[in-house]
């Protein structure tokens, strides 16, 4: 069975959307693109929604049994890979431009589950920024640590390899729910870490519970094969 591409492309990006359906060759040619974020996803026909998206409402019941208070061991599920594009003059278009043409290559290698079972992510791509050259970038999520693993190692053998003029990548691993930690009582003090306390009290549970509703309205973002089809 094959994966496909599926971007669902924000509004403020259809001006790049344009010229890739129109094969333009130079990305410094489009006209800037707005702040936004179109979302991806990379699987097969059959693949359910629930069972690859990331359950945030987890986090909710495990805050909410805990007193308010999040484990370290469910927070360390939700990871995410950050590819962020930038160019050598100040342009979004061209930045969105590079990052479609890296999921491009990533689909033409890692399409087939057969030979690349654990390789299918979702994700989003743009950004907020209001400077240029802060670049933009592509936001990858997967399953479990191991798909996602697998994913970044991909992804890193690709950023090497693809060439687009006048843009160039760079990677990381981050925490998912990025903003989430720094609601956590001791989550960045190496001393608490070291307690062995396996939990983190949360310090702003409105905002918690705020940040988790922003979560899953991205959901509804994501478009699937078996969607479109159906």
């Amino acid at each position: 069975m094959r994966r496909e591409l599926v971007i669902n492309w924000a509004e403020g990006h259809e001006r790049v959307k344009a010229a890739i359906g129109e094969k333009v060759k130079n990305p410094f040619e489009i006209m800037d693109s707005e702040k936004g974020w179109s979302y991806v996803t990379f699987y097969e026909v059959t693949a359910d929604p629930a069972s690859v998206l990331y359950n945030v409402g987890r986090l909710e019941e495990a805050a909410s049994k805990n007193g308010y208070f999040l484990p370290w061991e469910i927070m360390r599920e939700h990871n995410k890979v950050v590819v962020t594009a930038y160019s050598d003059m100040p342009s979004p278009s061209a930045q969105l431009y590079g990052l479609h043409s890296l999921l491009l290559a990533y689909e033409q290698q890692y399409k087939s589950t057969d030979k690349h079972p654990l390789n299918g992510f979702y994700g989003k791509m743009g950004g907020f920024y209001d400077r240029p050259e802060k670049g933009r970038v592509l936001v990858i999520y997967a399953p479990c640590d191991e798909a996602l693993l697998e994913v970044m190692s991909a992804m890193e053998g690709l950023v090497a390899k693809v060439s687009v003029p006048g843009v160039r990548f760079e990677m990381h691993l981050a925490n998912g729910l990025s903003a989430i930690p720094r609601l956590l009582q001791g989550f960045d003090d190496p001393e608490y870490r070291q307690s062995g306390s396996p939990y983190y009290r949360i310090t702003d549970p409105n905002k918690f519970g705020l940040l988790l509703e922003q979560a899953k309205n991205d959901y509804h973002h994501y478009l699937f094969m078996r969607d479109i089809r159906a």
